[in-house]
This record gives structure tokens, C-alpha cells and sequence, in this order.
């Protein structure tokens, strides 16, 4: 009798312990971190004199490539990367790289460089933009964004969306903001409803504009965080002009150093949580000083924690490839339709120029 209760008691014993193990393998939690960079690079392709601080895009371009590489960053995202992508492309070095959209008038000028597998690449241009031949010139190339699942672990994805919202500041601009920040959102509730996201780019806007409405749209009607906000001004989201007067005395200028254009929100889901880190404002540079492009980089650390228990993906995941035919229809298109815009803008910069005599 003793000898078959001492079997059964070694039995169960082994059975819980296989469960026990079972379990705890099934609940652990996985951590890892990521390492973001976000860079507007200018690639426009024009002369030195007509930038805004006469650098030469091209030398510039060259430099860029090894200066993101010195960095050792995870995913880079880049905004206006047009007809010098070809560099970046050979240069930078990351295993996994976005098939470029097209020189202008035909691309978005959005890429991603990462560490991570990436799948169902969409793009998407924004349905309302304003300014042909002033403005921004923000309808003369397909701005809009760029949606990657990357893979940060066996079978677990986030969303990373790269984007670039309407430069200026006229009220038809802020109008087109506030409609491009309207359709990335809504794409973003029906595609990555059940997953953590990131958004990563230019969003030509600042907290303490509150006529662009960040704050109600990003963080209280979206759930997201930002990572400057977080790391930068004490998870404070509400700015005073009395912040942007001390941060004015301490820099010549907000931009490149505090409440920037660039932004990364980030959100938590699908068995995927996010905890900002780090996060920096850089001005990358030429060997002789000048800076490589007209925006500053912006650098973020956020660490991630995967709960595989909450993992519960049942999205089909597709590398990207080329279709010929749609690009061939794509381009000839934004041509047709930039050459148009400007032909028909052209009436009133004449008129401008007579009354301005």
C-alpha cells in the first residue's frame, strides 16, 4: 500500500511540475528594447543656393548614411527621402529596407531602415493637403504614410506608421493637418485596433499649437503617449507660453531642441507593452560643422515588454514586392496631376507678384 501511494504521490508530484513549468513558460513575460531614430533628410533635389542653409543635398546625402549607422538604432524612419535614396539604400546598414516609392513628383518620400522583418507595407497619400507653389507645395508629391508590421519577435508584430502631415501654418494648412491626423487615426482603428503602435515622423506641428490639436486627438481621443513629453517635460502635456519663453532664453529656437516637429507616439496592445526611455533632440553634421539636413534628428529608446499570453494575432503577414504596372500607373498620374496643379497656380503668383509691384 505504501509502495502504490508513493507512486502516485512521485506521479503528481511530476505532473505538477511539467504543468508548473508548462504554465510559467506560457506566461513569461519577454523584454527587449528599441532603439528609434526619426529623420527628416531633405533629399530635395535642388542647388545649394536654394536651401534654406546652402548645403549641398547631394555631399550632404553621402554623409548621412554613416552618420545613422554610428548610431546602432533598431528602425529608422526617414521623411523626403526622394531622389537620394538610392545612397541611403547602399549605405545604411539594416537588413531590412522599404522599396522606395518613386523621385518627386512620383514617391512620399517615406522609408524604413530596421532590424526587423517587415510585412504588409502600406502607403497611403493624405486625401486633403494644401499649397501648390507656396505653402509647403504639400500637394505636388504623395505625402502621406508609411504602415510596417515589424516582427520584434517570433510571431509577435507592432505597427510602425512613418509620416509627413502638411508644412506651414495659414489656416488651409492647419485645415489639412487636422484632416491627415483624422485619416491616419482612422486607419489606424481599423488596422491595428488589437496591436501596439508607433508613430514616427514629421508632424509639422507642436504641442503648445493647440489649433493642431495633438494633444486632444493623439493622447486623449487615441490613447497614445509621446516620448519628448514623457522624457523630456515630465509626462506634462499641457504647455504654457511661459514653457516656450524659458526654453526660448535657454535656445535661439524651439526647433531641433524642445516641442519640435518631430514626434513618436507610441501605444501599447496586443500582449505588447511600451516604456519610453530616451529621448533626444540631434543636429547631425558635416565634418565642417554645417548640418546635414534642415531638421534635426530625433533619437528614442523605448523598451517593450511581450506578454504571450496576450498574444493573439490572426492577421496573414505579406512581404512586400513590386508591382510594376500599379508604379507605372502611380507615377504617371502624380506627373500629370503636379504638372496640372502647377499650370493652374502659376495665374496667381503673377497676379501676386503685379499688386506687389
Amino acid at each position: 500500500m505504501k509502495r502504490f501511494l508513493s507512486i502516485i504521490l512521485c506521479a503528481l508530484t511530476v505532473f505538477g511540475a511539467v504543468s508548473f513549468g508548462a504554465s510559467a513558460e506560457d506566461g513569461a513575460l519577454q523584454t527587449g528594447s528599441l532603439k528609434l531614430i526619426n529623420y527628416n533628410v531633405d533629399g530635395l533635389p535642388i542647388p545649394a543656393f536654394a536651401t534654406s542653409e546652402n548645403r549641398d543635398p547631394l555631399s550632404c546625402s553621402r554623409q548621412i548614411p554613416a552618420t545613422l549607422n554610428a548610431c546602432n538604432a533598431d528602425v529608422i524612419a526617414v521623411q523626403e527621402d526622394f531622389n537620394f535614396h538610392a545612397i541611403h539604400k547602399k549605405n545604411i546598414d539594416m537588413p531590412y529596407k522599404t522599396i522606395h516609392s518613386g523621385v518627386i513628383p512620383f514617391g512620399d518620400g517615406l522609408n524604413f531602415f530596421s532590424k526587423f522583418p517587415m510585412y504588409n507595407i502600406a502607403r497611403e497619400p493624405w486625401k486633403d493637403a494644401n499649397g501648390i507653389l507656396s505653402d509647403g507645395a504639400d500637394t505636388l508629391t504623395p505625402k502621406g504614410f508609411l504602415c510596417a508590421s515589424m516582427e520584434i519577435a517570433d510571431g509577435v508584430y507592432i505597427d510602425v506608421y512613418d509620416i509627413h502631415a502638411d508644412a506651414d501654418d495659414t489656416e488651409p494648412d492647419i485645415a489639412a493637418r487636422i484632416s491627415q491626423y483624422t485619416q491616419l487615426l482612422d486607419f489606424i482603428d481599423a488596422y491595428s485596433k488589437d496591436h501596439a503602435v508607433i508613430i514616427i515622423g514629421d508632424t509639422n506641428a507642436r504641442f503648445l499649437q493647440t489649433e493642431n490639436r495633438l494633444k486632444e486627438m493623439f493622447i486623449d481621443g487615441a490613447g497614445f503617449k509621446e516620448v519628448w513629453i514623457e522624457m523630456e517635460n515630465g509626462g506634462r502635456y499641457t504647455l504654457t507660453p511661459e514653457d516656450e519663453a524659458r526654453f526660448n532664453a535657454e535656445y535661439d529656437s524651439w526647433w531641433g531642441y524642445w516641442d519640435s516637429a518631430e514626434k513618436i507616439f507610441y501605444r501599447d496592445g496586443g500582449g505588447v507593452s511600451f516604456e519610453a526611455k530616451s529621448h533626444e533632440y540631434v543636429w547631425f553634421l558635416t565634418e565642417e560643422g554645417e548640418r546635414l539636413a534642415d531638421h534635426a534628428a530625433e533619437l528614442a529608446t523605448l523598451d517593450y515588454t511581450i506578454d504571450r499570453s496576450a498574444v493573439h494575432d490572426t492577421r496573414t503577414y505579406k512581404k512586400e514586392s513590386i508591382d510594376l504596372v500599379r508604379t507605372i500607373v502611380l507615377h504617371v498620374n502624380y506627373f500629370f496631376k503636379s504638372l496640372f496643379l502647377i499650370l493652374s497656380d502659376l495665374p496667381r503668383l503673377l497676379v501676386e507678384k503685379i499688386r506687389k509691384g
